[in-house]
């Protein structure tokens, strides 16, 4: 009968979740997993220079202590001594700190941009100053023309009183001889004579032509080679002049880059002046010892222990659920097989039973 009963009395379905309890579980739980982290990541280390123990000096609360070992610790000491020093230096070299504003009075002033007008202006070439001037055509003719005629009287000042005392013994010696003046003998070799002496006048004014023409020649060979030596030296006076102001150019420009070329080493000698105590004050304050280099890394680098994870016990409760719904599933599936109660009509109690 028994069997009976339990084969037309439906199942229980599983209890809802109480997921408030287990919210309250799961927060103990991740409590104590925090506590044991927090245990197991405390070791008590010991290094070449100090031991770095843990207790808990309240609930939660660690307290470190370092020890360090003797040698440390007197380094520890002559560090103290050492950094007290240096505070001291420090306090005497910010003394030392300049105030007041960088300013360059008192140093090279400023270079001006070089001016060429200190140099003279740009020489000119010109040949106004030249004395051998050439002379021109007419002059030539003029000059020609005046020493054949200055050679010809100066030669016939000589050749006249010549012919003049030899027609005189002409004439004594024709009629000395019997030839009387004005015969027809007379008259012929006083033609004769005329003639010589005219020829002689016609060929010393030939030769007074030519003397004037060599006179012109030496004159221009005369003025060509003065003119040309006096071009020279003027051409050389240029040549000077135009280095010189080069020169001048070169040496001023020269004179302004030496100009600034001092000012920036006395501006940038007067910087390193200026920033000397700050760089020493710097210095003095990151001064360090042995024993801080030591104290700033630390302990020796222990691996990171990780506590235990908290159990995710509402995933668990929820697995649980399901577990449990699966059963009362499977057992009202064979409940109604065995009673022959149609599939969808189990499926839509089932429904009504899990809701």
């Amino acid at each position: 009968m028994a069997f009976i009963r339990d084969m037309f009395s439906s199942p229980d379905a599983p209890p809802p979740v109480d997921y408030g309890a287990i919210g309250q579980q799961q927060e103990a739980a991740n409590v104590e997993a925090a506590r044991v982290g927090a245990r197991l990541a405390r070791p008590d280390l010991v290094t070449p220079y100090s031991t770095t123990t843990f207790r808990e000096s309240a609930p939660d609360q660690y307290l470190g202590t370092m020890t360090l070992t003797p040698e440390y610790e007197r380094l520890r000491g002559g560090e103290a001594a050492v950094q007290q020093g240096l505070m001291g230096l420090s306090a005497q070299r910010l003394l030392d700190i300049p105030t007041s504003p960088f300013t360059t009075a008192g140093m090279t002033a400023e270079p001006s941009q070089f001016q060429y007008s200190s140099v003279g202006a740009q020489p000119e070439y010109s040949t106004e100053a030249a004395t051998y001037q050439l002379p021109g055509y007419s002059d030539l003719n003029t000059y020609t023309t005046n020493a054949a005629d200055e050679f010809f009287n100066r030669a016939m000042a000589r050749l006249n009183p010549q012919f003049d005392r030899a027609e005189r013994g002409l004439r004594t010696q024709l009629i000395n001889s019997g030839i009387p003046e004005g015969s027809g003998a007379y008259n012929e070799e006083m033609r004769l004579f005329n003639q010589g002496r005219t020829d002689a006048q016609a060929d010393l004014a030939s030769q007074s032509v030519f003397q004037g023409q060599s006179l012109q020649s030496n004159m221009m060979a005369n003025i060509l080679t003065g003119r040309g030596q006096q071009l020279g030296e003027i051409a050389t006076d240029y040549d000077v002049a135009q280095r010189r102001r080069t020169q001048g150019i070169v040496e001023g420009q020269q004179q302004v880059a030496l100009d600034r070329e001092a000012r920036d080493r006395q501006i940038a000698e007067s910087l390193r002046l200026r920033q000397q105590p700050m760089s020493e004050l710097a210095a003095l304050m990151t001064g360090t010892t042995p024993f801080t280099q030591v104290a700033a890394q630390g302990p020796p680098g222990v691996a990171p222990v990780t506590g235990p994870s908290p159990v995710d016990l509402g995933n668990i409760a929820a697995m649980q659920q399901q577990d449990a719904l699966a059963r009362f599933q499977g057992q009202q599936q064979q409940q109604a097989t065995a009673l022959g109660i149609p599939t969808t009509l189990l499926a839509s109690r089932l429904g009504r039973s899990t809701s």
